[in-house]
C-alpha cells in the first residue's frame, strides 16, 4: 500500500513538472493540490511528508485565486489546515479553516463549509477550548445535509466530535452534555452506512458512562452496565486483525468498567480483558497507552490480592471461565486461544500448558467445562491449533500428582465424549494416545 502511494506521488510529480503555471494555471494548481493530498496520505502523520504536502497546496493557493476561484482556493486552505494541525501549529491551523469557511459561504457548498468548521472545532477541542469548539461543531452540525448518506455521516461526526469537546470539561454537566451528543450521533448513524464512526460513538459512551458513575452514585450500576455493554460492542468492529490500536483501547476500557464493579467475577473479567489489551500493544509504539493499561492490570491484581484472592493471572483467567455461562466461557477462550496460539515457539506451547494446568488444579468439575469449552474452539480452528492444545492439555496433566492427574484425565474423557460427534471424538482420541494419554 506503502508502495502504491509513493508511486503516485511520483506520477502526480512528474505531471506536475510538466504542466507550466503560466501557461496552464488552473491544471497546474488542481495537480498541485491532488499532489499535496497524496504527500499527505502517503506517510500520514509523518513532518517531512507534510511539510512537503504544505509546500504543494501553497503552489495551489497561489494558482487558485480567491476571487475567482474562492471554492477551489478554500478546498486548498482546509487541507493546508489540516496539516498544520497535525504539525501542532494550531493557530494557524485555526486561521486556514476559518477562511475555508468564509470564502465557502453562500457558494452552495454547506457540506464542505460544514467540514471546515468541524475541523476548527477539533483544533479547539486540541488546544483545551471547549466552549469555542462547541460553537464550531453547532455551526457544522446545522450546516451538514442529512437527506444524504455522506451528510448523515458528516453530521453524526460533528456531533460526536462536539461530545468529545465537551466530555473533556471532567465535569459531570460536560459528561451529560456529551452523552447526549453520542446518542444522537449514534442515531444517525447506520451500521452498513459508518461501522467505523458508529464504533467510535459507542466506545465514546462507555468512557462517559465510566466517568460519570464516579459523580451519580445513585445510577452507578447502570452507567457501568451500560459501559460494559457500548464497549462490547464497539469491539464487533474494533477487532485485533483490521484495528489493532482501537482494539487494544476498547479492550483496556472495558476492563476498567469491569474492575469498577464490585466482587471477584468482576474484577477477574476486568484482568482478562486488561491483560488482552496489553498482550496487542506493543510499548515501543504505543508506550503511553501501554504504561496506563500496566497500571490498570497492577491495580487490579492488587484489588484480588486485598480480596484474599492473590493467583496468577492464568489461575484467575482459568478460574472466571470455569465459573462463566456456557456463552461467556466459548467467547473468552475463543478470544484466549486465538490469542496464544497466534505466539511463536516455544512461547506458544508454554502459554497453552499453563492455561491447561491453572484448570487442571481447579478440579475435574472446572476441567471437564473448560475442556469441553476449548474443544469445541479448537474444533473450528486448524487442525494444527487442534493439535497444539491437545498436545498442551496432555503435557500438562503429566505435571500433576497422581490424585489430581486422575481427575483431571477422567474429566478429559468425559468431556470428549460430550463436546464432540463419534468421528471428531475418534480423531481426537488418537491423536491424544498418539501423544502418551492412556484413557482412564
Amino acid at each position: 500500500m506503502a508502495a502504491d502511494r509513493r508511486r503516485v506521488v511520483e506520477a502526480l510529480q512528474d505531471e506536475l513538472t510538466r504542466t507550466s503555471p503560466t501557461a496552464r494555471p488552473h491544471e497546474h494548481a488542481a495537480l498541485a493540490y491532488r499532489l499535496g493530498l497524496a504527500e499527505a496520505e502517503a506517510a500520514p502523520g509523518d513532518a517531512s511528508a507534510l511539510r512537503r504536502a504544505l509546500a504543494s497546496y501553497e503552489r495551489a493557493a497561489a494558482g487558485f485565486d480567491p476571487r475567482f476561484d474562492p471554492v477551489e482556493h478554500a478546498r486548498v486552505l482546509n487541507a493546508a489546515g489540516a496539516a498544520h494541525r497535525t504539525l501542532g501549529a494550531a493557530e494557524r491551523a485555526a486561521s486556514l479553516f476559518g477562511e475555508a469557511a468564509r470564502l465557502l459561504a453562500g457558494r452552495g457548498r454547506d457540506d464542505e463549509r460544514a467540514a471546515a468548521f468541524s475541523n476548527l472545532g477539533l483544533v479547539r477541542t486540541d488546544q483545551g477550548r471547549a466552549a469555542e469548539a462547541a460553537a464550531a461543531f453547532d455551526v457544522a452540525v446545522a450546516l451538514f445535509d442529512d437527506a444524504t448518506a455522506g451528510g448523515r455521516r458528516g453530521r453524526a461526526a460533528a456531533v460526536l466530535n462536539r461530545g468529545l469537546a465537551r466530555a473533556a470539561t471532567g465535569t459531570a454537566e460536560g459528561l451529560d452534555a456529551a452523552l447526549a451528543d453520542y446518542e444522537d450521533a449514534l442515531a444517525g448513524l447506520d451500521a452498513d452506512e459508518a461501522p467505523y464512526q458508529r464504533a467510535l460513538g459507542l466506545h465514546a459512551v462507555g468512557v462517559a458512562c465510566t466517568s460519570l458513575a464516579d459523580a451519580r452514585p445513585e445510577a452507578r450500576e447502570a452507567l457501568l452496565d451500560r459501559a460494559v455493554a457500548a464497549f462490547s460492542e464497539s469491539l464487533h468492529t474494533f477487532t485485533r486483525d483490521d484495528l489493532p490500536f482501537q482494539h487494544a483501547l476498547a479492550l483496556h476500557n472495558l476492563g476498567r468498567a469491569w474492575a469498577a464493579q464490585a466482587g471477584l467475577t468482576s474484577l477477574r473479567r476486568a484482568l482478562g480483558y486488561i491483560e488482552d489489551a496489553l498482550a496487542v500493544l506493543d510499548p515501543r509504539l504505543h508506550a503511553d497507552a501501554w504504561r496506563h493499561a500496566h497500571a490498570s492490570l497492577t491495580g487490579v491484581e492488587a484489588k484480588l490480592a486485598g480480596l484474599g484472592a492473590a493467583a496468577n493471572r492464568t489461575t484467575h483467567f482459568a478460574t472466571l471461565a470455569a465459573e462463566a455461562s456456557d456463552d461467556e466461557r466459548h467467547r473468552l477462550l475463543t478470544a484466549r486461544l486465538v490469542r496464544l496460539l497466534a505466539l511463536p515457539e516455544p512461547a506458544r506451547a508454554s502459554a497453552l500448558v499453563d492455561l491447561a494446568l491453572a484448570g487442571a488444579r481447579l478440579g475435574p468439575s472446572a476441567t471437564r467445562a473448560l475442556v469441553e469449552a476449548e474443544l469445541t474452539v479448537a474444533m473450528e480452528l486448524p487442525s494444527e491449533a487442534l493439535e497444539a492444545v491437545l498436545a498442551a492439555r496432555v503435557a500438562a496433566h503429566e505435571r500433576l500428582d497422581d490424585t489430581l492427574r486422575d481427575g483431571a484425565d477422567r474429566a478429559l474423557d468425559q468431556a470428549i465424549g460430550d463436546a464432540l460427534g463419534g468421528p471428531q471424538r475418534v480423531w481426537v482420541r488418537d491423536r491424544l494416545y498418539s501423544l502418551g494419554f492412556e484413557r482412564p
